[in-house]
């Protein structure tokens, strides 16, 4: 199985989740994004990898993957009512992914993947880019993919 076939599935696999959103150009730095897109988008960080003993003569690596989830704020009137309303809107962007990310057959590698564990799921965070508020979050998961070396 290949690493990239394992990225390939997981952008797939958010692009179906979230059609209304925007990729990030670049997930590693949110104000390096063009303001257009960060209104509404997400965003897939590769993390590092260690190799595990999961059985003789296999090969198996677990890799950790960021996905981030990120909402323009803006307030025009109710400053709390607007808040609420995209804090409400990425919890539940959170929760659609969750929902969707908790095994290898929902990314359609059933036979591929050994393991997929969501590792943290991160609290809402606050972030400013050319005078522009934004809410974002950040969920941590790990895959685990093992290949014969004999």
């Amino acid at each position: 199985m290949s690493i990239s076939t394992v990225y390939d599935a997981i952008i797939n696999k958010a692009g179906v989740l979230f059609p209304s959103k925007q990729r990030l150009h670049n997930p590693y730095e949110l104000s390096d994004n063009p303001e257009l897109i960060m209104k509404d988008s997400w965003g897939l960080k590769v993390g590092s990898a260690e190799r595990i003993d999961i059985e003789f003569c296999n090969l198996s690596v677990k890799r950790e993957y960021v996905f981030i989830l990120l909402r323009q704020f803006s307030t025009v009137g109710n400053k709390e009512e607007a808040f609420d309303t995209v804090s409400k809107a990425i919890l539940e962007d959170q929760q659609t992914f969750m929902n969707s990310f908790y095994s290898p057959s929902e990314i359609g590698l059933p036979s591929s993947i050994d393991q997929i564990e969501i590792s943290n799921i991160g609290g809402i965070e606050f972030n400013t880019a050319d005078q522009k508020k934004y809410l974002f979050c950040e969920l941590t998961f790990n895959i685990t993919l093992s290949e014969a070396v004999i």
